[in-house]
Order: structure tokens, then sequence, then C-alpha cells
């Protein structure tokens, strides 16, 4: 197989620090398919799960294969495949994960592959397909959200959460939200190159603007991120999706609320709302940032208000049709 040279030099990918334990080789092909990444636009997220998946391979796979691996990833077999797929399993990382992982991983086993460096991808259909059960999304109640924003202690949390339940922005899109994509005049957020390369514009709801204006004044005119990082040695960066997700853990936490809520959950509560006040699907759709409304369906669940009112307004129409209903 021919040797592959990265396009970019592997110092205009720091990132790779974190895969230390390959050998300079494989980084080198670690970094070529970074490249072809950024060239195609794919979002950072797209990069940082590739890191993640072939880390998560890494420190998985068989102690015996360890040593090969690490000198060259493309010697990477089914059978290597077969195992990691064990090991995460016993870990035991979570369905949805691991398939995520292995598609990180086909992604740039693909890559090297399509540039004749390797035969084939070691990943394998049906032989590596892995079920993941089809679970319900979990809003939180709104007794639990009131609850939830009593106790946070900040504005710069609060507004931070807010965007989350009032314009169903991810995580990822919370902590890297930069002032320029606000514009408080008509109160609209333009969010660009989100999951899936969808660009949208979502409105600021009341207490949203007011709490931004507020915490616009008190943050001052220097700041490029609306949530910057306090760490020095961070400075000018955007707080941490994991800082969010640590603040949310210890206000839950504060708040008595005992399941398991991430900042995701208040996306899902956002879609919910609005369904239950009437929304449709096509607009829930374009405010979540969604490709298809497949995705919506599978991504909110219609809720007892809404089910039950569009269940009585159609049972009434069967039962007038049909004349069955007793006089």
């Amino acid at each position: 197989m021919q040797s592959l040279q990265p396009t970019r030099p592997l110092g205009a990918f720091p990132q790779l620090r974190r895969l230390h334990f390959f050998s300079p080789h494989t980084q080198e092909l670690i970094a070529a398919y970074l490249a072809y990444l950024r060239a195609r636009h794919y979002a950072p997220s797209t990069q940082d799960n590739t890191l993640r998946a072939l880390k998560s391979f890494a420190v998985l796979m068989p102690e015996a294969r360890r040593t090969a691996l690490y000198q060259d990833l493309t010697q990477a077999t089914p059978a290597d495949i077969d195992a990691w797929i064990e090991a995460a399993f016993q870990q035991p990382l979570a369905p949805a994960t691991i398939v995520t992982c292995r598609r990180g991983l086909q992604s740039f086993f693909v890559f090297l592959r399509d540039q004749g460096v390797l035969a084939q991808s070691p990943i394998q259909l049906p032989r590596h397909q892995i079920l993941v059960p089809m679970q319900l999304p979990r809003p939180m109640a709104e007794a639990e959200v009131v609850a939830f924003f009593r106790v946070i202690d900040t504005l710069q949390d609060r507004t931070m959460f807010l965007f989350m339940l009032r314009c169903g922005l991810r995580v990822s899109e919370v902590s890297g939200l930069p002032w320029a994509a606000i514009d408080l005049g008509p109160g609209t957020l333009r969010v660009d190159n989100s999951k899936g390369q969808v660009d949208r514009v979502v409105s600021l709801s009341p207490d949203v603007a007011t709490a931004l204006r507020q915490w616009q004044q008190l943050q001052g005119a220097t700041a490029s991120y609306v949530f910057p990082s306090r760490m020095a040695r961070k400075g000018g960066l955007p707080l941490g999706a994991r800082q969010i997700r640590n603040r949310m853990t210890r206000y839950l936490k504060l708040a008595g609320i005992t399941k398991h809520y991430s900042p995701h959950s208040l996306r899902h509560t956002f879609a919910t709302q609005l369904l239950n006040a009437g929304a449709s699907l096509e607009v829930v759709k374009e405010l979540m940032g969604h490709r298809s409304l497949q995705m919506t369906l599978r991504y909110t669940q219609l809720y007892d208000r809404t089910k039950r009112a569009q269940y009585d307004q159609a049972m009434a129409q069967v039962e007038q049709r049909q004349g069955l209903r007793r006089r």
C-alpha cells in the first residue's frame, strides 16, 4: 500500500496530543483525515467525534494488539473491531455511544481505503451492526424546570440554560455562541454550521432577551463569546461543554432533583413545550435545526395535552360519522 502524506503539518492539529500513544506514522494518517474533513467544511464536532472514536478504540483494544496497532492502525482487522465492541459493552458504554464511535472509525478507515492506504475497512456490516434501543426523549417536568431555575445563583448560568430551554440550543451551540450571532433589535439568534451542517435562525423569548441584555451590560463589550471561560489559560475561549454539564449537575442536586438530566434534556423540553402549545411539527423542525421531519418525529414526543386534544377531536368526528353514540 502507498504512503499517505497529510495535506497539513501535524502542528495544524494540536488536538492530536490526545492521541499521543499512536506512532508518528499513524498520527500522520489521522492528520490527513482531519485535513480532509476541514477542506470539506465538516463541523468541528465531526473532527472531535473522530478523535473520540479513535481514542476509544485505542484504549479498549486487546492489550496483545496494542503495540502493533499503535504503530500502524492500518493493521486493524475485523477481529479487532469485534474485541473493541465487546470491551465497549463491558465498560459499559451506551449502545448509541458505541454506534457513534463505530461510525467515526468507519469513516476514517473508508478514507484510508479511498486513498489507497488500506485494502478494505476492518469494519464490516452486518457483522459489526449494533442494535440501538429506541427510547423516548426525557423532557423535564414543569415543576422540575421551576425548581431547577430557582436554585441558579448567577446571571450567566441562568442566561445559559435559558438559551437551551427557550431556544432549543444544543450544549455545543451555547458553548461556542458568539455575540456576533445575536441581534437584540429584532430579537433573533443565528446558528451557523450546526449539527448536520444546518443553519437556522431562532427567536429570543422575552425572558431570554432580558437576561441577555443584563448579562451583556455586566460582561462588558470586549468579549467575543457570550459565555467565555473563566480559566486564565483559556483566555478568550468559550466555556467548555463539559463545564456546562457539570454546572447543570450541581444545580440539579441543589434543587433536589434525583432524575438524571443533561443540558440536552432542556432541548427536549423546549420541543415538547412547543408541541403541547400547538406548534406544528414543521415549525419545531425548523427551530430545532433538523434536516428532515423524520428526525423531529424521533426526537420529540407529543405529550398528554396535545395527544389527548387530537384524540378527542378525531374520536368526535368518528363517533358522529358512525352514529354509535347513545342518545
